[in-house]
């Protein structure tokens, strides 16, 4: 009996706000409101800019739609409100204004952590996709709360609302038409009505001359939760998977790597799912740590110290040269597979082009150290080999 009362309740409140949006889109003509959504109508629809825009945005919205609506549902928020994050970002994750608001909803780093979100340098939630329209849904249902008026919503999520409170004390009015002609910034006054404009032409695409356009196929991915400073490079070779691809579905991760101090959901492919659980061993996962770097310190030396190699500090950096700055923190392996007995030599695999000289140069050491750390009798190497390295003051 709770569990009906309680889905009538939700019910009843989503089909409160669906009135709303339904009425936002009815216009009187000849209004000041007609005037405004028309004039944005026709740009979105006649105009070479506005149609590049809206051909380009609406498709991307494909990727997105399922899981933006089903947050939407769990907040009891409309599902037009998703032409907010059109208008925004155009579907964008990466989006990032001159202001310094990212995503697709384009917070700010202050109003991201007002709603939740981590900003830091190892995670941006505000480009992830699920947890940056969780604090989007937040932020509207508040809005609502305070202004009951879906443009004072837009106009508050546009300009602060605040904005609105004293527009509506000064002018003792809560009709955004009415306070747009006495108020408001320039902007906010244009972003309603292209709000609006955009819901209106995408209920009847075919209408406005946009009846070919197709949503792209939506992201099938599931969230995951890995350890505390997981790499994307280590969880893409359990699933064999190419880490480009990884790390554009979980953009949100700044250096590829999960925040060292929490467990983490990371973003993985559908199909990869079963694969990850049966590879995800935790005892021999790669951790990923920070060094500070030292006077003296070199690439080379630091590899051979943490037992790692030299291309795993450049990737894990994207460092494009050896050049590096004391006092400046690395990202290193804190536990490598390549330890050897003593500790103090590091296993170098030779690669394709190699020879004892390069990669006597890669480490600033001596052929003849290289030679007799391995039993060499001359410099014939093939690739595959192992070869044993040390700092030669070690």
């Amino acid at each position: 009996m709770l569990k009906k009362t309680i889905a009538i309740l939700l019910l009843f409140s989503i089909c409160s706000f669906a009135q709303t949006i339904d009425s936002l889109k009815r216009i009187s003509y000849g209004s000041f409101k007609q005037k405004k959504v028309q004039k944005y109508i026709n740009y979105f629809t006649k105009s070479e800019k506005g149609k590049a825009f809206f051909s380009a945005t609406y498709p991307r919205m494909g990727k997105y739609e399922k899981n933006i609506k089903e947050i939407f549902l769990k907040y009891q928020i409309p599902d037009e409100i998703i032409y907010v994050s059109m208008l925004e970002s155009g579907f964008n994750q990466n989006a990032l204004s001159k202001a310094g608001a990212l995503g697709l909803w384009q917070f700010m780093p202050s109003s991201a952590r007002i709603f939740g979100l981590r900003v830091d340098d190892w995670v941006d939630e505000r480009k992830d996709i699920d947890k940056s329209t969780e604090a989007a849904a937040k932020y509207f249902r508040s809005l609502m709360r305070k202004f009951n008026s879906w443009e004072l919503a837009f106009a508050g999520y546009n300009s602060g609302d605040l904005t609105v409170k004293r527009a509506i004390k000064k002018y003792n009015s809560n009709d955004f038409w009415y306070l747009s002609n006495k108020t408001f910034p320039k902007q906010t006054k244009e972003y309603v009505p292209q709000i609006i404009a955009l819901m209106i032409i995408s209920q009847d695409l075919s209408k406005y001359g946009f009846g070919e356009l197709k949503l792209q196929a939506p992201l099938k991915t599931k969230k995951v939760m890995v350890d505390e400073s997981t790499s994307l490079e280590y969880l893409s070779k359990l699933i064999d998977l190419d880490n480009k691809i990884l790390k554009e579905l979980n953009p949100s991760l700044l250096k590829g790597i999960t925040p060292p101090d929490t467990e983490y959901a990371v973003n993985i492919p559908l199909s990869k799912i079963k694969t990850l659980y049966a590879k995800l061993n935790r005892n021999n996962k790669r951790i990923v740590g920070e060094y500070l770097i030292k006077k003296g310190d070199t690439i080379s030396k630091i590899a051979i110290k943490f037992n790692i190699s030299i291309e795993e500090i450049y990737k894990l950096n994207n460092l494009h040269d050896s050049k590096i700055i004391a006092g400046k923190k690395l990202l290193i392996y804190l536990n490598s597979q390549n330890t050897l007995k003593d500790g103090k030599y590091f296993t170098h695999i030779v690669k394709r082009g190699e020879s004892l000289y390069k990669i006597s140069k890669e480490y600033e050491i001596k052929v003849k150290d290289l030679k007799e750390w391995n039993n060499l009798s001359n410099s014939k190497i093939i690739v595959g080999q192992k070869l044993r390295v040390r700092l030669a003051n070690e």
